[in-house]
């Protein structure tokens, strides 16, 4: 794991993250000068449930996955966050242990600012609680949302809405929308389903035109698709 990186490389990442966008070169170069950069390599554990964190971490590059794990080895998958993207947020604001683990996906570059580091930034700039706010937001209504989909729709409504979702954020971070780098085994874990189902689904969706693959990235149709979803 590396944890060394220029101020100048720091604040040059940082700047790439839509919380950060209202602050001046100034700003930024301080902030830059709190982050300690790290790096992991595909399936190394960056938090373990029931760790006690006080930083907030900022990915640069990769994805990670966001899951709970029970006694007899079971996983749940709650998220998948690909950069530029942030969580631990909440040890701002809550001294309890994190509830989930948070696994590299891929090989991941973070900084890591500690909680009363940010704490004195927020000071500075105001305006990055509130993006810390609408983040939380909404991750809560993505959460509200999947147990809907859990509770009231089947495993192809299912399939598809983890693919327009993940797709949604990508075209919005990268201008193209795509899932690349996610088995069918992930999409399923997400969609609550087994993996012969999602490959099924998303076969069909290929099919029609809705979806197109291109080695293990799939290209999706984001109109198609969600007129797919609303007509379901």
């Amino acid at each position: 794991m590396d944890t060394t990186a220029p101020d100048t490389y720091a604040a040059e990442r940082l700047r790439s993250f839509p919380l950060f966008s209202d602050l001046g070169a100034q700003d930024l170069g301080v902030l830059a000068a709190m982050a300690q950069f790290r790096r992991y390599p595909k399936g190394a554990f960056i938090t373990v449930q029931g760790e006690a964190v006080n930083q907030m971490y900022l990915l640069v590059s990769g994805r990670v996955k966001m899951s709970l794990a029970s006694p007899d080895g079971k996983e749940l998958v709650l998220e998948h966050l690909e950069a530029p993207a942030h969580f631990g947020e909440t040890a701002l604001v809550d001294a309890e242990p994190l509830n989930v683990d948070v696994i590299a996906m891929a090989e991941v570059e973070l900084f890591v600012i500690d909680a009363r580091d940010l704490a004195s930034a927020i000071r500075v700039q105001p305006r990055l609680a509130l993006s810390l706010i609408g983040t939380l937001s909404r991750r809560l209504k993505t959460m509200v949302s999947r147990l809907e989909d859990m509770a009231f729709h089947d495993a192809t409504h299912r399939v598809m809405r983890v693919v327009l979702n993940v797709a949604t954020a990508s075209y919005e971070s990268q201008g193209v929308p795509f899932v690349k780098g996610m088995t069918h085994y992930d999409i399923a874990t997400l969609a609550g389903t087994s993996r012969e189902t999602a490959s099924r689904v998303i076969s069909a969706l290929v099919k029609d035109g809705v979806l197109a693959t291109k080695g293990r990235t799939i290209v999706v149709d984001l109109i198609a698709l969600r007129d797919r979803i609303g007509s379901g």
